[in-house]
């Protein structure tokens, strides 16, 4: 019972993790991200195995997706973010008051 909760779970992260890799243009996506969804998809038309295992493979095949996507959206974010200039290397700290 544990196990079907969790999968249920993961199921419905994974897909709104799929469609912010999906809003990723293909040219910018990383060969990760592709991966990533092309597992996504696989995982969603073949469901898990029928032996006693499958169950736990396929919860565990779709962490293994959830964390990929993550690290794409992620990287992702961090390469969009602007890099602030940060410190005045031979300069005294701005105050507060200052003009």
């Amino acid at each position: 019972m544990a196990i079907a909760s969790m999968t249920d779970r993961l199921l419905t992260r994974v897909e709104g993790l799929a469609a912010g890799v999906e809003y990723i243009p293909v040219d910018l996506r990383s060969t990760r991200g592709s991966r990533a969804l092309a597992r996504w998809k696989t995982l969603t038309v073949k469901g898990p195995a029928g032996d006693p295992l499958g169950t736990w493979s396929y919860m565990r095949d779709l962490a293994h997706v959830a964390c990929d996507m993550v690290h794409v959206l992620r990287d992702r974010r961090a390469a969009k973010l602007p890099t602030a200039f940060v410190g005045r290397p031979g300069l005294p700290p701005i105050t507060p008051g200052a003009p």
